[in-house]
């Protein structure tokens, strides 16, 4: 699953409305608590742990991706 599925999934949005370029500016509900429950989703769906600093950072579509691969995530672009 690509993390911009995760990421409509989690705020109810479409995910054709869903981008790099996607921030917590843009999409409708990312606000802190939300926040919490995508970084939660992400670590579930992918298998990884991400740490405090990390998940400060993660306010992006293009972020969130390269914090996964940091990781050794892998999803298939779709």
């Amino acid at each position: 699953m690509a993390p911009e599925a995760v990421i409509a999934r989690v705020f109810g949005v479409p995910r054709s409305g869903v981008s790099d370029a996607s921030s917590s500016a843009t999409v409708s509900g990312w606000d802190s608590l939300n926040h919490v429950m995508l970084i939660l989703e992400l670590e579930k769906t992918f298998g990884v742990s991400f740490t405090a600093e990390e998940a400060l950072s993660m306010t992006d579509v293009r972020t969130i991706k390269q914090v996964l691969e940091s990781h050794g995530a892998d999803w298939d672009g779709a």
